[in-house]
C-alpha cells in the first residue's frame, strides 16, 4: 500500500468504479463468452481464446466511435460481434448477432456471485460515508450489483452510468452529474477505482480525491499524486475508516 497523508479534510462521499474495482472477478466475461459460443450454432467448434481476444480487443475506430457517441452502446456491441465474427470468415445476420448478444448476457451475469469479503467492507464504509458508482460499463450495473449481493447499498439512484447519459469517463460532466446526484462538493468526495485516466485523473482533475487500485501494477503514467495507492480494493478499509474517525492528519509523508 502507498499512501500520501495530506492535510486533513472530512471526506464524506465515496464513488466507486464498477468493473475491475469492487467487481475485482473479471472471469464473469470469459465465462460468459465460452458459454455462448459452445451453445450457439454459429459459434460452436471456434477457438474461445482466439475470438475472446477479438471481442476485448476491438478495432480502434469502433471504440473511437463508442467514445465520441458516433455509434451507442447497442450499435457498438452489435459492430464488436460482426468484426469477430468476420475474423473467422462467419456472416451473421443482425438477429444472429442480437441472439449471441441476448445469450452472452444471461450466461455471463450468472457468474457474478457474492463475495463476501467485499459484501462486508461496504457494510462497514457505510457507516462513515455515502457511496456510489460511477461507471463506464457496457452492460446493467444494476445486475451486476444485485448479483453481487450489493442492491441493499448500491440503489438505482446510487449509480451513475455512462451509457443513458451519453458520456463516459473522463468526460468532467460525468464527474460533475455524480457530485450533483449526492449534492456534494469535490473536496467532500474520494473516487476510487483502477483506471489512471478515469478513476483518478478525471476526478482529481474535477476537484476530487482519489485511490487508485494497481492491481495490475503499472507504474503511474502522469504526476497526479493520487490520496493512496492500492493493489486490491480490500486495502482500502484501514484508510477510510481510521480517515472518517480521526480529526486530524500529519504533515504530508508517504507510507509503503
Amino acid at each position: 500500500m502507498n499512501l500520501t497523508y495530506k492535510p486533513m479534510k472530512k471526506y464524506s462521499l465515496l464513488l466507486f468504479d464498477l468493473d475491475d474495482t469492487l467487481l475485482e472477478n473479471s472471469t464473469w466475461f470469459d465465462d460468459g463468452l465460452a458459454q455462448t459460443l459452445a451453445e450457439h450454432p454459429l459459434t460452436k467448434g471456434m477457438d474461445e481464446q482466439q475470438f475472446l481476444k477479438k471481442i476485448k480487443q476491438p478495432p480502434r475506430f469502433l471504440i473511437d466511435k463508442l467514445v465520441s457517441g458516433e455509434l451507442t452502446t447497442s450499435e457498438f456491441k452489435r459492430e464488436r460481434w460482426k468484426s469477430a465474427l468476420d475474423s473467422f470468415d462467419v456472416k451473421a445476420k443482425i438477429e444472429e448477432i442480437d441472439q449471441l448478444e441476448s445469450l452472452f448476457l444471461n450466461a455471463s451475469m450468472n457468474f457474478i456471485t457474492v463475495d463476501e469479503y467485499v459484501l462486508n467492507l461496504m457494510n462497514e464504509l457505510t457507516k462513515h460515508y455515502e457511496v456510489g458508482i460511477v461507471t463506464n460499463g457496457l452492460y446493467d450495473p444494476q445486475q451486476k450489483i444485485i448479483n453481487m449481493g450489493l442492491g441493499d447499498v448500491f440503489g438505482q439512484d446510487k449509480i451513475i452510468h455512462a451509457e443513458p447519459l451519453g458520456i463516459r469517463k473522463p468526460d468532467s460532466r460525468i464527474y460533475t452529474i455524480a457530485l450533483e446526484a449526492f449534492n456534494k462538493k469535490p473536496e467532500e468526495t474520494i473516487f476510487i477505482g483502477d483506471s489512471w485516466t478515469h478513476d483518478v485523473v478525471g476526478p482529481m482533475e474535477a476537484g476530487m480525491e482519489a485511490i487508485w487500485v494497481n492491481f495490475r501494477g503499472e507504474e503511474k503514467p502522469t504526476d497526479h499524486t493520487p490520496y493512496a495507492m492500492v493493489t486490491s480494493i480490500m486495502e482500502i478499509r484501514d484508510i477510510l475508516v481510521s480517515s472518517s474517525l480521526s480529526s486530524s492528519k500529519g504533515e504530508e509523508e508517504s507510507y509503503e
